[in-house]
């Protein structure tokens, strides 16, 4: 019979792994991209940003010249005496006129109308960015949660094929009496709880497959081996990229158009209009009535019961709330940073002590197999050091998975 080693162990993973990984991609970033691909929420702020460009183009044709016809026919009778005054009506009239007016004199005014579409459209795509963000984030999350449950699952099953071969020797020792049927039993014992546990793992890794597939958008039930993730830690963005900051950047820009806005009110406006058609009040005379007209007309507001200083104010306000929840994220964002990486420190020292541990414990389950094959070791003591052994074993995977949990949102706070 061949010497249980944790290296064969992790050869034969290693080898389950890279089989699966051919015959299908299921890595981390094909869920990403599925998910990406699929979010209805990321779909509609696209779809947001360009029906956005369509607001910028009605913007801008609201500054072409703007072209109406306008047509009257009216009759106004006196009756004994009775109707309308015809200096008023002239007693009947037909108007049929082309009409064209255009604002003018208005490039600063158009300038920050179009300011006011674009930081619309940042704003929306920095939105977009941020749960694209989200969603990678959610994703990875699950897919460890996922992993973690095969990675267990698959390890365990080696050692219940081991204890598989253990239990066939034992029957031959029992036969022989070199151990007693009792022990055989607590093999049993231990090789039916391992089968259990197994089932339980199995059970979770589907559940938590189909999370995955849910979060992801993906109609499937079929369920495949997954790729060992590998999330390296990012670069940190400044905050004029990070869409975490970005957010308090666009608000601050709006609040800084909105005044330019409302100035905008307060200078005065020109419009051009002309006009040609037929403006008749006599029929017998109406071929002499066609005609044109053209003018300029000026608005100045004068006043308007002090509205542009409340505006104002309010803006102020809105200004100062928009810093305080700036200044906040600011300081909870460095702390929960901090931390992160502080965790992240103690989960790789972690990790290397588990490393020396399990060195250790697979001395102790050769050794202590050596001395059952001998018959002095009980079996229960056999068991034990291999329920030590997986312990070790989970802890590691744990601290793996934990660690790679930590980059993640690490990476998400960095973006």
């Amino acid at each position: 019979m061949s010497a249980f080693t944790y290296r064969s162990l992790l050869s034969v993973l290693s080898l389950l792994s890279c089989f699966f990984s051919y015959c299908q991609d299921h890595s981390l970033d094909y869920y990403i991209s599925k998910g990406v691909a699929n979010n209805p929420t990321l779909k509609d702020l696209s779809n947001r940003v360009r029906a956005n460009q369509y607001d910028s183009l009605i913007t801008r044709a609201t500054y072409l010249p703007q072209v109406s016809f306008n047509g009257l026919l009216m009759y106004a009778p006196v009756v004994n005496g009775w109707g309308y005054s015809d200096v008023i009506t002239n007693g009947q009239q037909f108007i049929g006129t082309l009409n064209v007016s255009q604002q003018i004199f208005n490039k600063k005014t158009r300038e920050v109308n179009y300011q006011k579409i674009g930081l619309e459209n940042q704003s929306l795509e920095n939105s977009r960015s941020l749960g694209v963000n989200e969603l990678k984030k959610a994703v990875t999350a699950q897919y460890l949660a996922a992993y973690s449950a095969l990675e267990e699952s698959g390890f365990q099953n080696q050692v219940l094929s081991t204890l598989g071969d253990e239990e066939k020797a034992l029957k031959v020792w029992v036969r022989n009496g070199t151990y007693r049927q009792t022990d055989y039993l607590v093999l049993k014992v231990g090789i039916m709880q391992l089968e259990r546990n197994i089932r339980n793992l199995e059970l979770q890794y589907r559940k938590e497959f189909a999370n995955l597939n849910m979060i992801c958008g993906i109609a499937d039930t079929a369920v495949y081996k997954l790729e060992l993730p590998s999330i390296e830690e990012q670069l940190r963005q400044s905050e004029e990229k990070s869409p975490l900051f970005r957010t308090f950047i666009i608000d601050s820009l709006k609040l800084q158009n909105e005044k330019l806005l409302i100035d905008r009110k307060y200078k005065p406006s020109v419009t051009w209009f002309s006009d040609g058609g037929l403006v008749n009040n006599l029929p017998s005379d109406i071929y002499k009535n066609f005609g044109i007209s053209i003018g300029l007309s000026l608005n100045l507001p004068v006043y308007d019961g002090n509205q542009r200083k409340y505006n104002y104010s309010r803006l102020r306000v809105e200004e100062e709330t928009r810093k305080n929840y700036q200044d906040f994220f600011r300081a909870r964002y460095n702390t929960q940073l901090k931390q992160l990486k502080d965790e992240l420190d103690k989960v790789r020292s972690l990790t290397l002590d588990n490393e020396k541990q399990l060195e250790t414990v697979k001395q102790l389950v050769e050794g202590e197999r050596a001395l059952m094959n001998t018959g002095t070791l009980s079996v229960a003591e056999y068991i034990l050091a291999l329920k030590s052994l997986v312990e070790t074993v989970h802890e590691g995977l744990q601290y793996q998975i934990r660690a790679q949990y930590i980059l993640n949102e690490i990476n998400f706070l960095k973006q």
